[in-house]
């Protein structure tokens, strides 16, 4: 793989299935240690396969969930997924669409891949008319943190508690707010 070829952002396909069971798996194990319970950690890990294929098999391809993946010469190098903000946690600001996921093979992690599945995504939800915009992280994932800090969004939720194998995980939700008519401001502008 060279380091010139460009890097895509496309929909994913349920022909992506393992390879987003993967990149969950490895993501996963380097970032979640001591985060996320070892036990539930595991769990995440050895049912992502079923996870992945279950997601494409239960939703449309039309649907409000959107999955993207990042890839370079045909090879899957992480992925966002985005959906009406739901009330997981908290109950979502009216018109919120949410970033529910994104996660990279940690050999590419710094590389721009995070930053181009992270814009791709956030312009879609914006281009549905979504505003907000909202994405929930673990307080303890640091690098995560840093990384949504820089892409413009700031914590609106700053102490929540994510419950995983009887084990409080603290979170935080980081929220834009989109000019309104300003269909052509820059996605990470607050």
């Amino acid at each position: 793989m060279s380091a010139e070829t460009p890097i895509t952002v496309r929909h994913a396909v349920a022909r992506d299935a393992d390879a987003l069971a993967g990149i969950s798996g490895r993501s996963w194990r380097a970032t979640y240690p001591g985060i996320v319970p070892d036990r539930v950690l595991a769990e995440w890990i050895a049912e992502a396969p079923a996870m992945w294929h279950g997601a494409f098999e239960s939703r449309p391809p039309d649907g409000p969930w959107r999955a993207w993946v990042a890839e370079r010469e045909g090879v899957v190098l992480g992925y966002a997924t985005t959906l009406p903000a739901e009330d997981k946690w908290l109950p979502p600001p009216d018109g919120a669409g949410e970033l529910t996921n994104l996660y990279l093979d940690p050999h590419v992690i710094g590389v721009g891949v995070g930053r181009l599945l992270y814009e791709h995504a956030a312009a879609d939800l914006r281009a549905r008319g979504f505003n907000p915009f909202v994405v929930w992280a673990f307080r303890d994932n640091a690098r995560a943190l840093r990384f949504y800090e820089r892409m413009g969004p700031s914590i609106d939720v700053p102490d929540h508690t994510w419950e995983l194998g009887g084990v409080p995980c603290p979170i935080v939700r980081f929220r834009l707010d989109w000019p309104v008519g300003a269909a052509d401001a820059s996605i990470g502008s607050a």
